[in-house]
């Protein structure tokens, strides 16, 4: 089942949304925009309400609602969610990373947040399991999800997949190989990798953060929009973020 809101505003007061529960694709009625996301706890998540949550949610949201558009929320596995902001039109995917390699294939409004420190991190028992340097880590298993961030700034450093990276679909699934000893490292933030240890009933104490990746090696966190999403659209989200950051603090979600 897909989570899917929708909210039309028609002053400039904001809307309580409607939610909907659907089973059909992101065409299954016309909202300006269509944003998709994935699940990233403690910044995206699904409350115990059913509904897509988190800090970075609910900016995206009240972008949405200065900019007056009406919108639908998805969430899928990372890939798919890429894949749709790809080969969609009018299609909005938040957390995004901006790198060299994206500003070609989207329309990046930034920053959603502040930087994000990125680690790599072992099971604490693994002693023999030591992290300097990026080159250190090539001597290792590391879990990530495919087509991430993550993956593309490794694949930028030298590490090959089949080889150091071993892709999956979301987090957890990295999480439970990283239990199990069937990789070494996996590519985290610090929030996030203790939400997911919690999320699973573990303590925060079985891992250990390795190695922090230094700040001019990692992109800008961000919303972008689908290439082809018209000029028009893509100038009222950029007003409106920008109208956002100059009044609100920026996210720090690191803390």
């Amino acid at each position: 089942m897909w989570l899917i809101y929708k909210e039309i505003i028609k002053t400039t007061k904001v809307k309580v949304p409607i939610f909907l529960l659907l089973t059909s694709p992101l065409s299954a009625w016309a909202a300006d925009i269509n944003i998709v996301t994935e699940t990233w706890p403690p910044n995206v998540y699904v409350n115990e309400a059913g509904v897509i949550s988190g800090p970075l949610t609910e900016k995206v949201l009240k972008v949405m609602a200065r900019a007056k558009l009406s919108y639908s929320l998805n969430m899928y596995p990372w890939p798919r969610a890429y894949n749709y902001a790809l080969s969609d039109e009018n299609v909005l995917i938040y957390p995004i990373f901006k790198t060299r390699a994206r500003e070609r294939l989207f329309h990046f409004i930034c920053p959603l947040s502040k930087k994000v420190d990125l680690f790599f991190v072992k099971l604490a028992a693994r002693k023999d399991i030591k992290v300097s340097n990026l080159s250190d880590a090539k001597k290792y298993r590391i879990g990530l999800i495919r087509e991430d961030y993550d993956h593309s700034l490794l694949l930028q450093h030298g590490f090959e997949d089949g080889k150091q990276l071993d892709a999956n679909t979301d987090d957890i699934s990295t999480l439970r190989k990283l239990i199990k000893g069937r990789i070494d490292l996996m590519m985290q933030s610090r929030s996030s990798i203790y939400e997911n240890l919690a999320a699973e009933g573990l303590d925060k104490s079985m891992v250990e953060l390795v190695y922090k990746f230094e700040d001019q090696h990692l992109a800008e966190n961000c919303i972008a929009l689908s290439k082809n999403t018209p000029d028009g659209l893509v100038g009222k989200i950029r007003q409106a973020m920008d109208e956002f950051n100059r009044t609100t603090p920026l996210i720090d979600i690191n803390e």
